[in-house]
């Protein structure tokens, strides 16, 4: 059915005006056309505009109704409901669907330069789209056209003196779909006035800076002609900007490679100077040669762990640690254990030198077979205090038949070895806690990743909690004696004795400031060593059971986070582990793992798998959150003071089964200050 007839047939209802195009495709006449079984005249069809391609919009006497591709339509207005041949025609619409190419964006920077009593000089700045071909400069007032132009300028010439002129340059994609056009006016010169045809001074001072090996910038000084337009820039001779800039910018260039840049300058009547150049050679491309560690060793093995390590080459503070060519942590110490294994299984073990940049060594590769299960245990077993004082803890154990000796190690110094299966630490401090490990060791040298217990030597009450307000100034003024001590010395002990002053503190802002102040330098003073161990700071499992710490103890809420997208390994207060799924960057925006942060600083977390629901509820503050997946809504209830509100963020999303938050919903949960490094590619998250 050809375009007349399609109007006549719909003429019946003139009244309904139809405009389908959705941006992802048009309806296409011969699908209407299909669904009419029987002709009418006398109609009219109006509304398939292709030309109005950005429109997402269905209109019916005057209604918008949004429609995409996937949208049903049967009556747009009431009324229409009864006319099998409209709800016919309706039906196809929302159903068939021919692709429709978009047209490119319009040009910018549009100006008209008359440079002659029968000329204009039409410039601009091409769109950056990637189905851009061409353009089209259109003479509205002759009705004349030029097509296939592929540069940013077009001198228009045969045109009357003194007369104005409308010009629309259009921009074309490689379909041949073009977009509606920029127009710009211009009066072309008097026969009896002056032609300007003196071009304009030429820059000065052109010179190449931040030349790289694949980029460099050219600045000069423009001329000070009262009728200067622009600058003209020229890459080995193709111009590639027009500016009214001092400097430019070039990128994506070759390294080792010789350019010649050339400026020139043009004048409002569109004389042209002759040009100023200069060369300019791209630097070579270097290659970052990172250099290996040394000494590197397998000093651990039993059946679930592999310890290795070894000695990092000047000027280098980092390593990357892999197992089987996963990425597992990076590490600023001398030896790593890679726990987690499974028995009788071989592991390769990659130790890569890391530069501040963030550049890589090739790495040295090691290879260890964890032992395999046996009915005799590698560590010790039944381990316990027998008695202490305020000065001595003596613990008691009993050693595998497979293990020559043990060695004690107290706060994660090395203490004493010993065949027996008791253990007297002395030199302890009064009322201090103590975290003891004990480590079996075999014949072949062998050592287990030890079995953990945590003690508190006797007290005299000489930092033990009273009532009194003047025991408890006593007591602060002693705990920030201690503090400033420990932040002094950077020292292991001090810290530790920092730790238990202030442990025995009664809550209030003063012992929260302490904590805060001891938590600023726990990395600096007691490193990350332990980190290995895999044990929390706040409970401690020997021989299958499990104990916490007193209430009087640090808290046991995270305070630091250190996060690298892509990576599963992770610093919580300073102490390494694993993540089950890594962060990740989706779309520009941070996202992290909710559950490993949310649990950590106190909250619940639930999540209702019909809704996608994920509710967050921290008893201690009555506070609870509410996201959805792919919701961007983020709403949070303050239970205990009745108070409530929503902001928008990014919207979760599952991955591998884990659900990911952008950063702004962790500062929402725990008032945390949340920091991206992206220049170390870093997420740190502290209180």
């Amino acid at each position: 059915m050809n375009k007349k007839r399609l109007r006549q047939w719909m003429a019946p209802f003139a009244t309904a005006t139809l405009i389908l195009n959705t941006g992802y495709g048009i309806l296409a006449p011969d699908a209407v056309a299909s669904a009419l079984s029987i002709e009418r005249h006398n109609s009219n069809l109006t509304g398939l505009n292709t030309a109005q391609l950005h429109t997402k919009l269905a209109t019916a006497q005057g209604r918008h109704v949004p429609v995409t591709s996937g949208t049903k339509v049967t009556t747009l207005t009431k009324g229409y409901g009864q006319n099998t041949y409209l709800n016919q025609m309706l039906k196809v619409m929302s159903s068939q669907m021919v692709t429709a190419n978009i047209a490119p964006a319009e040009i910018s920077n549009l100006t008209a330069i008359p440079t002659e009593t029968t000329k204009v000089n039409l410039f601009w700045t091409n769109p950056s789209d990637i189905n851009f071909d061409h353009i089209k400069v259109v003479n509205v007032t002759n009705d004349v056209y030029v097509d296939n132009i592929r540069s940013n300028s077009y001198m228009m010439s045969g045109l009357q003196p003194n007369t104005t002129y409308t010009f629309r340059v259009k921009t074309v994609n490689k379909s041949g779909d073009e977009s509606l056009g920029t127009t710009i006016q211009a009066k072309t010169a008097s026969v009896d006035g002056p032609v300007d045809k003196t071009p304009p001074g030429e820059v000065s001072g052109l010179t190449a800076t931040n030349v790289g090996y694949n980029a460099f910038t050219v600045n000069y000084i423009l001329p000070k002609d009262a009728d200067l337009s622009q600058a003209i820039i020229y890459l080995n001779g193709k111009e590639v900007q027009r500016t009214t800039g001092t400097s430019y910018s070039f990128s994506g260039l070759i390294a080792s490679t010789n350019y010649t840049v050339l400026v020139k300058t043009i004048d409002k009547s569109g004389n042209i100077s002759g040009g100023i150049s200069i060369p300019v050679t791209t630097s070579a491309l270097t290659v970052d040669t990172v250099p290996e560690v040394t000494g590197a060793s397998v000093t651990s093995v039993n059946n679930y762990s592999v310890t290795v390590s070894w000695t990092r080459p000047s000027g280098i503070n980092t390593v990357s640690l892999y197992k089987d060519g996963q990425l597992v942590t990076d590490s600023t110490g001398s030896s790593y254990t890679f726990n987690n294994l499974s028995a009788s299984q071989t592991y390769t073990f990659t130790i890569r030198s890391k530069r501040s940049t963030g550049a890589l060594s090739s790495g040295v590769r090691l290879t260890a077979t964890t032992d395999s299960t046996s009915s005799n245990s590698s560590e010790v077993s039944n381990l316990e205090v027998d008695s202490k004082s305020d000065t001595w803890i003596k613990i008691t154990y009993d050693m595998p038949s497979k293990a020559d000796k043990v060695k004690i190690y107290v706060d994660g110094d090395y203490e004493g070895t010993t065949s027996s299966e008791s253990y007297k630490i002395t030199d302890l401090r009064e009322g201090r806690w103590y975290e003891i490990k004990v480590v079996t060791v075999n014949s072949n040298g062998r050592e287990s990743s030890g079995v953990k217990i945590s003690e508190r030597t006797d007290s005299d009450g000489y930092y033990s909690s009273s009532s009194s307000s003047s025991s408890s100034s006593s007591n602060y003024e002693k705990a920030r004696d201690l503090m400033r001590i420990a932040e002094n010395s950077l020292n292991a002990s001090d810290w530790r004795s920092a730790r238990d002053a202030i442990s025995d503190l009664p809550s209030g802002t003063r012992k929260s400031d302490l904590l805060d102040r001891l938590e600023a330098i726990r990395n600096r003073a007691i490193g990350t060593s332990s980190s290995s161990s895999g044990t929390s700071s706040t409970t401690t499992t020997t021989s299958g059971t499990t104990s916490s710490y007193p209430n009087n103890a640090v808290s046991s809420y995270s305070t630091s986070f250190t996060l690298t997208p892509g990576a599963k390994s992770a610093y919580v207060d300073g102490r390494a582990t694993t993540m089950a799924q890594a962060p990740r960057i989706i779309n520009g925006a941070t996202m992290v793992p909710l559950r490993f942060i949310s649990e950590r600083i106190g909250y619940e977390v639930n999540y209702e798998k019909a809704t996608k629901k994920i509710i967050l509820t921290r008893p201690t503050d009555g506070k609870q959150v509410v996201l959805q997946v792919k919701n961007s809504t983020l709403a949070v209830y303050e239970l205990n003071n009745s108070r409530s509100y929503s902001t928008n963020i990014t919207a979760p999303v599952i991955v591998n089964g884990y659900t990911l938050v952008p950063l702004r919903v962790i500062s929402e949960l725990s008032g945390y200050q949340v920091n991206y490094n992206t220049a170390s590619k870093q997420i740190t998250i502290t209180k």
